[in-house]
Formats: structure tokens, sequence, C-alpha cells
């Protein structure tokens, strides 16, 4: 009782007796009227307290609805955050059993189901069952690779624990195939590199040894010999030069020095700086240019690009004709170097611009190329943001084109050339 209701029970109490000893009231009147009194405050009372009841119970279903909502708009949450999450991801209980999985995980079973999976279950992928239960068992950290459908997996073991003990596991498998293909070509990068110093080193080596004996003495052969020596040091400066010159082009930072480029002066520097060698094979090369815009570009790594390609057709295509041509297609600049030579055999396309790949191994290294031409070219086209492409038919001859995109040019006011066509036997 609230003391409000006990102070009205006292008053009452001193009234009834007050009257009693008046004689205004008989005792047991007086008792009726204040169990009466008694009986209504209590009822009062009892009112309250059962409003305070529902009004406490009301709020509780409330909270518990509110509390309700809001675990399922996590679930939900949580659920749409692992079934975005591009990578396979599943959490296995303390028991063993799945009890929840992304759709990436789905590519790891051999059929889908809604029957309960555990890290034993055969519909699992063998490689992804045997690191469940590896995971599962040791009830620690965990990091394996696997490699499965030509994708690499980097696959994690995260356990849970809840006051000491193992309850359960987060595993993740992350495509890490663009990184481990990284890796392989940087190894074979290197084992080509050094066979590539190897090859000259060995040749200078036993050429100097045989030159060093007390009993050499051949004037003819020991001039021959300082001719080749001298050869293959060129071809071991060409080489490190190439490395040097690939290692900045790859760095991301390259750093390009555009200018106003006319491509006809480009073109005819390339003609004449590579007539000699056009002249002594047989070939003839013709350039023409079919833009009349002043690009903003790096006329340096471009005139080297496309000398690159100029080269790479004289020297391996065997070719009697070469065409360099220059045109905008599709707001981009296009620039093509294409011979009539022997062509390459399709199964080579894909891999020509990989470092120190080479089509024919023993003609290439007579030509005392560095095997790095193409790779140079690839990553000043790739620097400038263009693209380069091959088309080649076996003994119809090779096309390679580059285009570069329309963000990277500009149009001087000062632009005014006209198509040209230069031959190398002028």
């Amino acid at each position: 009782m609230k003391t409000s209701e006990i102070l009205i029970l006292i008053l009452t109490v001193a009234g009834l007796s007050l009257f009693c000893a008046q004689g205004l009231l008989e005792a047991w009147s007086a008792l009726v009227l204040l169990g009466l009194v008694a009986a209504a405050l209590l009822w009062h009372s009892q009112d309250q307290l059962r409003e305070k009841m529902r009004t406490k119970e009301q709020s509780l279903k409330t909270q518990v609805r509110s509390s309700a909502k809001d675990a399922s708009l996590k679930q939900k949450q949580i659920l749409t955050i692992l079934t975005n999450i591009p990578s396979p991801l599943a959490m296995m209980d303390s028991y063993g059993h799945l009890t929840l999985y992304n759709e990436g995980f789905s590519q790891f079973l051999t059929e889908e189901s809604e029957a309960e999976i555990n890290y034993r279950d055969e519909r699992i992928a063998v490689e992804v069952r045997l690191f469940l239960k590896e995971a599962y068992l040791s009830e620690n950290a965990i990091v394996r690779n696997l490699h499965r459908n030509g994708i690499d997996f980097q696959c994690l073991s995260v356990p849970i624990h809840e006051n000491g003990r193992f309850n359960g596991c987060l595993l993740v498998f992350q495509d890490i195939t663009q990184a481990m293909e990284k890796e392989r070509m940087q190894k074979r990068f290197i084992a080509d590199a050094s066979h590539e110093l190897k090859t000259p080193i060995a040749a200078i080596k036993g050429m100097i040894e045989i030159l060093n004996r007390d009993t050499f003495d051949d004037p003819e052969t020991m001039k021959d010999f300082h001719l080749q020596i001298e050869k293959e040091a060129k071809r071991l400066e060409m080489i490190v030069a190439d490395l040097l010159k690939l290692s900045r082009l790859s760095m991301n930072t390259l750093a390009l020095t555009p200018s106003a480029c006319e491509l006809t002066p480009l073109f005819e520097s390339l003609i004449k700086e590579l007539r000699p060698q056009a002249e002594q094979r047989g070939v003839s090369i013709e350039a023409e240019n079919l833009t009349q815009e002043v690009f903003w570009l790096d006329e340096q790594k471009i005139h080297q690009a496309l000398a690159n390609l100029l080269m790479n057709a004289l020297v391996h295509s065997q070719p009697e004709h070469i065409w360099l041509k220059a045109q905008m297609h599709h707001g981009r600049l296009r620039l093509t170097v294409r011979d009539d030579g022997c062509g390459i055999d399709p199964k080579h396309l894909d891999r020509i611009f990989e470092r120190f790949y080479r089509v024919e191994e023993s003609r290439s290294r007579a030509s005392g190329g560095s095997g790095l031409g193409l790779a140079i070219v690839k990553a000043i086209v790739t620097a400038h943001q263009g693209e380069i492409e091959v088309v080649s038919e076996v003994g119809r001859g090779t096309c390679f084109e580059i285009s570069l995109p329309v963000s990277l040019l500009e149009n001087p006011e000062h632009s005014s050339s006209a198509p040209i066509s230069v031959n190398s036997s002028k």
C-alpha cells in the first residue's frame, strides 16, 4: 500500500474511535465501517498493482518483439554480407556440421541438397574435404593452398572459442590465381634471364680459356675469337640494357614524357635508322601517315616501340616488304606494322609478348637479339593505356596493331601535315 492509503486508514480509525467514545456510534458498526474502508483501500491498491503489471508485461512484450526483430534483421544482414562476399566461405560448428555457407562455396559441392552437410560429406570436393577435416580436428588456425578447376585458392581456417572451448571455425577460400601466376612468371623470368646471360658468358669463358693456353699460337683463330668475344660482350650489354629498360617500363609509377609529336618526321626517322639493315636484307619498308593531327604522347617511347616491331619483322619474318601505317579509327590512333614474311604459327601468338620467349630458338639467338623486344613494346603500349594485337598467318605474314586512346591525344592549332608515303629504297 502507498503512504497516502495508510494515512487514510489511520485517519479513519481515529475518527471511528472518536465517534465510539462520544457514544455516537456502536463499536460493532465502527468495526464494520473500518473493514469496508480497509477493503476498499486494498482493492484500490491491488487494482493499481494489476495495472502496473499489465503495463510492464506490455513493455516486455514490446521489447521482446523489438529484440526478435533486431535479431532477425541482423541475421538477414549477416546472410546478405556472406552471400555477397565473392570468396567461398563457410561456418562449421563444434560437431563438424556446416551451419552456413555462401554461393561461392557451392562450387565445391558435387550436388546441391537441403540435407545437413558435415566435413566428411562426400558431396564436398576431395581437396576441400581434406582441408575441412584438418581444420576440424586440429581446432587451430590453418593456412593451406589448393588448386581446383584451374583456380588457386588460399584456404584459411579461423577457430572460434567460447569459454576456452572450441566452438567451431570460419572457413575462407581466397582466389590467389593471379598472385600465383605472377609468382610463376617471376620464377620463369629469373630462370630465363639466368639462361640468357649464361650463354654468352659461357662462350666468352670458353674462348678465353683457349686463348690463355701456353701452346696456343694461331693468329687467325685469335682474331676470330676476339671478334666473337666482342660480339658476345655486346649481346650481354644489350640484354642487361633491355632488362633495365623493361624493369623501368614495368613499374606502375612509370613516368611518361609526353610532347607534341608529328608522325611524319617520326616515320622518316625510323626509315632512316633501319635503311642499312633493310637494304642489306633486300627488304622494302614503306611508311604511310594518314593522319593530319599532332599528337600528345611520349615520342621517344613510341619511336622505340615501332623500331622494335620493324626490327622484329626484318630479322625474324624474312619478308620482302614491310608496311608502317598510321590512321585514326573510332577516335583512337592506330599504328600498324605489317609484313609479308613467313608468319607465326598460331600456337605461339599468345606468348610472343612474354620476356625471352622465342618462336624459333636457334634463329632468334643467331640474330643476336635479347628476346625482350616485344615485351618492351607491350610495356610501352600499356604505359600509354593502349592496346596491342597481333594477327599472323604462316606463309603470308604478320600484322602488329597498336591502338592508343584519344584521351592521351590533343590537336594543337599548328597541325597541318598531309598524308605521306616513305620508302626505304629512296
